[in-house]
């Protein structure tokens, strides 16, 4: 097997047509130049030089390899530049999963500082729901997760970024639209809209109304927060949902009241698979925002 330091003998010998030239290029001596081209033409099986006590001059075989050569020298050198900058975060790709309430509204403050610091490496955001965030990262086709905390944290590593309160959500022609919120008694057997059953924030909503003894009717189920939204607007239901969404709903002409009620707000913030080999810019980015929140 030709070594990297044989061929770019190869190549410099090629280039300069002499040994004393490319020796001095290679930084060292014309016999340790000499034995490596021989090296070289052992294994490859013939000679790739016409040597005579003036000229050097590539064989026709030699004029074959050199192409390929050069070309297979040069992904050498590409590969190790590549992988220096990606060690030295001038290249790479920052992957996250992250549920879409919070890409939508608050990501990008995260992100900014590091992509200050790191402006040439590339971010990919997969926005999906918070199962399929936890899924992403398990299964490592994303490296960071941003959710809220899951329910199974056994197999990942939360770091908090800030609690998030609840709202009550609905329509502007709502009988509850037009009085005081007080008491999560008012929504006792009311129409509801709400993620779908297994959904991480439903099994949460789920309980919170069940220690309040509150019996509501879900009308409609969805995945995603923007569909619910609709359904509300429609006037099918209540709703409720993160504050993390309280600038798209009002957008869409919502009305968002507090819940003042016990434990009714969630944590929200950054998961990682244990013990993965996660990658240099996703541990820059892990640890950026760690010194961010002890800050």
């Amino acid at each position: 097997m030709l070594s990297i330091k044989q061929l770019q003998a190869f190549i410099y010998v090629a280039q300069s047509q002499n040994f004393a030239q490319a020796a001095v290029k290679m930084h060292v001596s014309q016999p340790a130049l000499s034995s490596a081209i021989k090296k070289c033409e052992d294994i490859l099986g013939g000679e790739l030089f016409a040597r005579t006590t003036r000229t050097v001059e590539l064989t026709k075989e030699g004029r074959l390899f050199l192409p390929k050569a050069l070309r297979l020298y040069q992904d050498y050198i590409d590969l190790i530049n590549d992988t220096q900058a990606v060690f030295d975060k001038q290249q790479g790709t920052l992957h996250i999963a992250c549920i879409p309430s919070f890409a939508e509204a608050g990501l990008i403050d995260v992100l900014a500082p590091f992509i200050q610091q790191y402006p040439t490496i590339k971010i990919k955001i997969e926005d999906v729901v918070v199962e399929s965030v936890v899924d992403s990262v398990l299964h490592e086709r994303a490296e960071i997760g941003i959710l809220f905390a899951p329910t199974n944290s056994d197999e990942v590593d939360f770091l908090p970024l800030f609690d998030d309160e609840f709202m009550l959500v609905m329509a502007p022609q709502h009988p509850l639209a037009n009085v005081p919120f007080t008491s999560l008694q008012q929504l006792n057997n009311c129409a509801f809209v709400t993620m779908n059953q297994h959904a991480n924030l439903r099994v949460f909503i789920d309980e919170i109304l069940a220690d309040a003894g509150i019996y509501v009717d879900y009308v409609a189920e969805a995945s995603q927060i923007a569909t619910l939204a609709n359904l509300v607007k429609a006037n099918m239901g209540l709703a409720i949902l993160p504050a993390l969404s309280k600038t798209h709903l009002l957008q869409q002409g919502l009305v968002c009241k507090s819940i003042h009620y016990p434990g009714l707000q969630r944590s929200l913030g950054m998961i990682r698979k244990k013990e993965a080999n996660i990658s240099v810019t996703a541990q820059a980015f892990w640890a950026m925002v760690s010194d961010m929140q002890r800050a």
